[in-house]
């Protein structure tokens, strides 16, 4: 017996090892077969080269991916209030050029005429108003301004420049009105000596400018005729839309370089709502020309981001500020045919997130804002969105696997921050925008949802203490707003069920007078907070809105009753163990509701016959369904309309 067993183990080893040589050789056929593949596509070949040689050859070549150099992502955007400009020095000279160039009146361009012309009806009607109104305050106002011209002048006897009147002003308006080149120079000329007169090195001027009226006409018009008067000598052929390879512009060039330098420094210096708004909307048209000029691209592009994160400015000259990103960087091009939107998607984030902070009832709506419009711009261009999105939500990473490794109260304190939490906001408001199902196409930034998901819920779990509620239920919202813009699902159950089952629903606190808490404000909870009922209520109810919002996300989904079974059991334990308390009312409410849906949904889905992994057919169900039409919705909004 011992020797037929041991013939028939060396049987199967043979009969195995004569199937191993068998794979091999059909493994390095396979192999020889890609090489050669590979080989005829284009790499270079070498006879004397041996097939292992080739592989590995082959093997590198797969291999070699771009790296990312994550240091141009980290450029600074930011202006400090005492930081200057890069930008290079100009000198009047630089007009000299446009004695050389006539005026070319094109019959079909009035806009800039009609402009000129309206402007100063407006202020003859404003004038003629003012007189109607106060002749007496007018008369003593012009006493008291030749008073004043009189001590300029003595004062400013050593000054050559010539004050720009009303009279030089209307002059050289109506020849612009003519797209006359030289008026224009004139104009630049007393143009620029507003905007630089304050600069420390002192500096002589062809023109000053001492009225207030004249000061403020002649931005308008200068601003007004530059485009009309520049499109005129600067125009495209066939399909180029560099202007550096125009004709004229070797001309031009500086007379540009200088127009958009002191236009640069004048919306650094200015605090006045509409004229930011007037400058940006007389610059849209110009924003052609600035990729040129790279230095100075880089400036107005900060120059931007500053106002447009400003707190001291209106919504609505924000909103100029943001428009007038997003044109440039669609709009102004490089020596390489390139636009700028890699910079303002790097200057949009790094920008936010230092503005971020710190957030209190001034700068939450402006934070705000700057979440939508940063979704809206990212949307341009969805692979360099998920590019840039690739780098940063990997840093947030980086920062947290650092946190949870040394478990220190220092790290966990630069992850829970307003900073690093609104990153968070940052790059979930981006991802809802431009994973939106109801576009219909894939984009490339569905591959940022999973990290960014890991990101958020490891920061809940990186120091779970009551005192950091706050913090945890921001995130839960964060990704609750995420799943009802992008239909993916999270597991966000689990943590908001564990807040019922914390230490802050036990007791029966006595009643307090603290203020109602606010959760945009806070990620940590006042201690004066933690034992109160103010405290206790607060916290409930917002459990219980994420609660209903996170079904409600769901709430139209072919699963709902799988999802919603586990989640009546739960409550159901909490109504007996919170027995005798006031929230047992509405958790039973709550289930009642959910009960409902769940019945509602069920009956819907029974006379379908397609299987669970037809997901086209999963997922269009009850997709024309109006939300507000089932129970939970109406649920929902009748509690939204109590709330208000």
């Amino acid at each position: 017996m011992g020797s037929k067993e041991k013939k028939s183990t060396i049987k199967f080893q043979k009969s195995k090892l004569k199937g191993v040589v068998k794979r091999r050789k059909e493994v390095n056929k396979f192999k020889r077969q890609i090489i050669k593949r590979q080989l005829r596509r284009g790499a270079p070949t070498d006879p004397n080269q041996g097939e292992e040689e080739g592989l590995k050859k082959v093997e590198t070549e797969v291999d070699d991916t771009p790296q990312v150099n994550t240091e141009d992502y980290f450029c600074n955007f930011v202006i400090d209030a005492e930081e200057s400009l890069d930008l290079d020095e100009d000198e009047e000279e630089d007009l000299n050029v446009l004695d050389t160039f006539e005026a070319i009146l094109d019959p079909e361009q009035n806009i800039t005429a009609e402009g000129l012309d309206e402007d100063e009806e407006m202020e003859e009607e404003e004038e003629s108003e003012d007189e109607d109104e106060d002749e007496e305050d007018e008369y003593e106002s012009e006493e008291d301004e030749e008073d004043n011209d009189e001590e300029q002048e003595i004062g400013d006897s050593d000054d050559e420049s010539e004050i720009v009147t009303m009279a030089m002003l209307n002059e050289w308006s109506a020849a612009a009105l003519k797209k006359s080149p030289v008026a224009w120079k004139k104009m630049l000329l007393a143009f620029r000596s507003i905007v630089r007169s304050d600069e420390d090195k002192p500096k002589q001027f062809t023109y000053r400018v001492e009225s207030s009226k004249v000061y403020t006409k002649l931005i308008r018009n200068t601003l007004m005729a530059a485009y009309p008067i520049l499109s005129q000598h600067i125009y495209f052929l066939k399909k180029e839309k560099y202007p550096g390879k125009t004709k004229n512009w070797p001309k031009l060039e500086k007379v540009i370089q200088l127009f958009f330098n002191n236009c640069v420094r004048f919306l650094r210096e200015l605090s006045q709502d509409d004229i930011i708004q007037y400058v940006l909307e007389q610059l849209e048209p110009c924003t052609l020309y600035l990729g040129c000029f790279p230095k100075i691209s880089r400036e107005y592009l900060r120059v931007l981001l500053d106002r447009w994160s400003d707190v001291a400015l209106s919504e609505e000259t924000r909103s100029h500020c943001y428009k007038a990103i997003k044109h440039f960087a669609t709009t102004a091009i490089d020596a390489n045919r390139k636009n700028y939107m890699p910079n303002v998607l790097k200057g949009i984030y790094l920008v936010f997130a230092n503005r971020a902070t710190k957030i209190n009832q001034t700068s939450l709506p402006v934070i705000q804002n700057m979440l939508e419009e940063a979704g809206d711009i990212y949307t341009v261009d969805p692979r360099l969105s998920y590019e840039h999105a690739n780098v940063y939500v990997r840093q947030l990473a980086d920062h947290l696997k650092k946190a949870k490794k040394s478990q220190t109260v220092e790290s966990f304190k630069q992850i829970y921050t307003w900073q690093f939490i609104s990153c968070l906001d940052f790059w979930a408001s981006v991802v809802a925008s431009t994973c939106d199902p109801s576009v219909g196409e894939s984009s490339p930034m569905q591959a940022i949802v999973h990290p960014l998901v890991e990101v958020c819920l490891h920061t809940i779990r990186l120091n779970p203490t009551a005192q950091f509620l706050p913090l945890r239920i921001h995130v839960v919202r964060t990704l609750t707003g995420l799943i009802d813009s992008t239909g993916y699902y999270i597991p966000l159950a689990p943590y908001l069920f564990e807040i019922l089952s914390s230490d802050i629903f036990k007791g029966n606190p006595a009643q307090d007078d603290l203020p109602e808490f606010d959760w945009d404000l806070h990620l940590k909870t006042p201690k004066s907070y933690l034992q109160s009922k103010n405290y206790q209520d607060s916290v409930y109810n917002m459990m219980y809105d994420c609660l209903v919002d996170f079904y409600a996300c769901l709430g139209l989904s072919i699963a709902f009753p799988e999802l919603a079974i586990p989640a009546i059991d739960k409550l159901k334990e909490y109504t007996i163990k919170m027995k005798g308390t006031r929230f047992v009312k509405s958790i039973r409410s709550l289930i009642e509701k959910m009960i409902t849906h769940k019945n509602y949904i069920e009956q819907k889905r029974a006379p379908i016959e397609y299987t669970p992994n037809r997901l086209e057919e999963a997922n269009a169900f009850l997709r024309t369904t109006d939300f507000e039409t089932t129970p939970l919705g109406n649920f929902l909004k009748k509690r939204n309309q109590q709330k208000q």
